[in-house]
């Protein structure tokens, strides 16, 4: 078994080598902090429900998105952005779903100068940025399209975004300006998912360990750290 740090992979002391299992760390944490200010986005978008549109959607799923709609969002979001800035203040948001959002967030960190021109992505430091970013994991599983066959079982908050925006989330997460995957509770569907974007590269190890519970620590988060085992199947792998 191999245990997966935030810069290295070592394999664990009296365990197979060639067992093909990964250990990860995930940060579970209640966001208890006297030196971050929280917010989540699924608070602040439910004051500007669209309550009509809500009761007029019947089975049109796909615009549970617009209940929530995503200029809403993003206007929230930058008004938090310069709440930070102007006041000095060290704050995290909980649930992003935009890329307008993140390309905000990159330019701030790029004048930071924690963009590596070598590689083509940022090394933040989120212990000294005052403005960092989790996305929700619903909002990486699922995409606009799968409101037509799963209707209400995917109805989050901050809603599922069309494809586009769902893919944009995982090029912030590679690119490293997405600080963390919040996950509420880390059931086995969930491990299930992390396990199949690893088997298809679509994050890669050492980011995953990063966004699952080194960036938190960064943060100045605190939790209960929880283990999550990752077996690659050779012929999982091999498909």
């Amino acid at each position: 078994m191999k245990k997966v740090y935030k810069d290295k992979i070592l394999n664990i002391p009296n365990t197979d080598i060639f067992d093909n299992t990964f250990l990860f760390s995930y940060l579970s944490t209640d966001f208890s902090s006297d030196k971050v200010e929280v917010f989540f986005l699924s608070e602040l978008l439910v004051q500007k429900e669209n309550t009509k549109l809500l009761w007029e959607m019947w089975n049109k799923y796909a615009m549970f998105s617009n209940v929530y709609s995503e200029a809403d969002e993003l206007q929230i979001f930058k008004e938090l952005f310069e709440y930070a800035l102007s006041n000095n203040k060290k704050i995290h948001i909980v649930g992003v779903t935009l890329d307008e959002e993140i390309k905000i967030l990159e330019e701030y960190y790029q004048k930071l100068w924690f963009l590596r021109e070598d590689i083509n992505c940022f090394r933040v430091d989120f212990s000294q940025v005052l403005v960092s970013v989790s996305v929700n994991i619903e909002n990486l599983m699922w995409r606009g399209s799968d409101y037509k066959r799963m209707g209400k079982e995917i109805f989050f908050l901050p809603p599922i975004r069309e494809a586009w925006q769902t893919k944009a989330m995982f090029k912030w997460i590679n690119r490293g300006v997405t600080a963390s995957i919040y996950i509420k509770e880390l059931r086995e569907d969930k491990k299930e998912f992390l396990k199949n974007c690893l088997l298809a590269e679509h994050i890669l190890p050492l980011t995953l360990a990063k966004v699952l519970y080194f960036n938190w620590e960064d943060i100045w988060f605190i939790g209960e750290n929880i283990d999550m085992e990752v077996k690659y199947d050779r012929k999982e792998i091999e498909r």
